[in-house]
């Protein structure tokens, strides 16, 4: 489970020559200028709702994915057992966003008005027991047509656009309660682009219909010796957003810029933190392979098997290309493949071995374990993020850089922003990122990871310069964190079973079923 951040980013001015396109190239830190002022400006101010623009951007990958990377033979295919068929999640995207559209509007359902009981929640845990998961949908006897689908889908999305258009004239004055429900309609969209993802890349690489033609460089570079970067901590660590009470926003006019926040998000707290090292980099393909290679060897403590322990974003390969039909098994292939959408690129001879590994809490766990190591805490993964973001950012401007690798980071940033007559705290008790580097692996950047950036040739190893980090990009991060509500949570009345639903007793702890945060 994850708790996304806060959409608005501070962002720090540059002057030219320097550049943030690619903020980790080692000669722009050569070309920094002297006495370079640094401003930080106030979080960029959001539309009240999601413009027409980027809804249509949405629907684009929606249809993208959903109708040509899955061929319409396939829409019957179901590759994840606790999942609906494709088919499912092609009316479940329109039938949520008519659900919410027609409250928004207090209105009646689009027709036909079944499809919002056939398709408005998909499986999840549990939910056979009603005392403890909400209600779902009742599956019909037979899934409608694909064209009665897309009908249905083209229907409630001419009825957002019209949405949009009637409240384009009030210039941002649009009621709470509406403009709320029309965000949740936005982002379960894009979410569930990432989810139906996790599902395309389960099934059989052959049935995939690839977006685009790709090839993967062969694998030429040397794993490096591994950045830690130490932090003092902090008292008072937020995490989460400002409460946003449904019922006592009711119909009030939204302010400009706010932000919504799913329920998990709130209301926000604060957690202690205390001095700790985090690693730079990811863990990758190549990486975690070798410690597959000990598991089996018997040489670990580790008990989990070795079928356990292969990630599902694997899959077996023949003669170094073909993938196998053979699920995990109890010994280790000699050759495995990253499953995308873009082909099977070998974990040996290409850059795949130099991606970031995808797995599951349990696999992150037990390989932490290995290396005499744990999973960073919600809290403690956080600050490193939001502290490593800016600090990057102003040490790249700043006429020369005094960073030291035996000098916590946050005690630099400090000293960073002592002209300015700050401190770190003020920026980085945000509920927010202050930065995120323009090249990150998201938003389709890529139609797979890419090779973290410290492996990369002329990547700077100096212990005396900050090093380079990828807190955003690729892949979430596990944390060690349950998902668990904050003190004084409250279930969203307009979907209550957003969150509470996947909420586990603290004694679950460790078990495979427990669900964690992600970031």
């Amino acid at each position: 489970m994850f708790r996304k951040p806060q959409a608005a980013m501070t962002h720090v001015p540059l002057p030219l020559p320097v550049s943030f396109n690619k903020w980790s190239v080692p000669t722009e830190r050569s070309s920094r200028l002297a006495n370079t002022p640094l401003t930080i400006k106030a979080p960029e101010q959001f539309p009240t709702i999601p413009t027409i623009d980027e809804w249509q951007n949405v629907w684009k990958v929606w249809d993208l994915l959903t109708l040509q990377i899955i061929t319409r033979d396939k829409l019957l295919v179901r590759p994840i057992d606790l999942r609906h068929p494709f088919i499912f999640y092609l009316g479940h995207i329109p039938a949520f966003a008519d659900i919410h559209m027609a409250a928004a509007e207090t209105a009646p359902l689009s027709e036909p008005a079944i499809f919002a009981q056939w398709f408005e929640r998909g499986i999840d845990p549990n939910m056979e027991d009603t005392s403890i998961c909400h209600s779902h949908s009742e599956v019909p006897d037979k899934w409608p047509s694909v064209e009665e689908i897309t009908v249905y889908r083209d229907n409630v999305r001419r009825r957002i656009a019209a949405w949009i258009d009637s409240y384009a004239a009030l210039k941002g004055n649009v009621p709470a309660d509406a403009a709320r429900h029309v965000w949740m309609a936005f982002e379960h969209e894009a979410m569930h682009i990432e989810t139906l993802l996790y599902m395309v890349l389960q099934m059989d690489p052959e049935d995939i219909r690839s977006p685009i033609n790709c090839t993967f460089a062969p694998n030429r570079f040397a794993l490096p010796d591994r950045c830690w970067v130490s932090y003092a901590g902090y008292p008072a660590v937020v995490l989460g957003l400002p409460s946003d009470n449904e019922v006592a926003l009711g119909t009030a006019t939204l302010p400009p810029g706010h932000v919504f926040g799913w329920d998990n998000e709130s209301p926000s707290t604060n957690i202690a933190v205390k001095p700790f090292r985090i690693q730079t980099q990811p863990i990758t393909n190549g990486e975690y392979f070798t410690f597959l290679k000990a598991v089996q060897s018997g040489n670990t403590k580790i008990k989990r098997s070795i079928y356990d322990l292969v990630p599902r974003s694997w899959i077996a390969l023949e003669c170094d290309q073909h993938p196998t039909r053979a699920a995990n098994t109890a010994v280790l292939a000699t050759n495995y493949g990253v499953r995308t959408v873009v082909g099977t690129p070998s974990i040996f001879s290409t850059e795949a071995a130099l991606w970031p590994v995808i797995v599951s809490q349990v696999q992150a766990t037990a390989y932490a374990s290995w290396k005499g190591k744990r999973l960073p805490t919600e809290s403690e993964w956080t600050h490193a993020a939001r502290t490593y973001h800016l600090a990057y950012a102003l040490s790249i401007t700043a006429s020369e850089s005094n960073y030291s690798s035996a000098v916590p980071l946050d005690m630099y940033l400090d000293e960073l922003l002592s002209a300015q007559n700050t401190t770190a705290s003020v920026h980085t008790c945000q509920p927010y990122d202050l930065f995120v580097p323009s090249d990150a692996n998201v938003g389709f950047a890529h139609w797979h990871p890419v090779p973290v950036p410290a492996l990369q040739p002329n990547a700077i190893t100096d212990t005396d310069s900050l090093p380079d980090a990828t807190f955003i990009g690729s892949t979430w991060e596990w944390t060690s964190t349950q998902f668990y509500p904050f003190d004084g949570f409250q279930p969203s009345v307009m979907y209550p079973g957003y969150s509470a639903d996947f909420f586990d007793p603290p004694e679950t702890c460790d078990s495979d079923s427990t669900h964690y945060i992600i970031k």
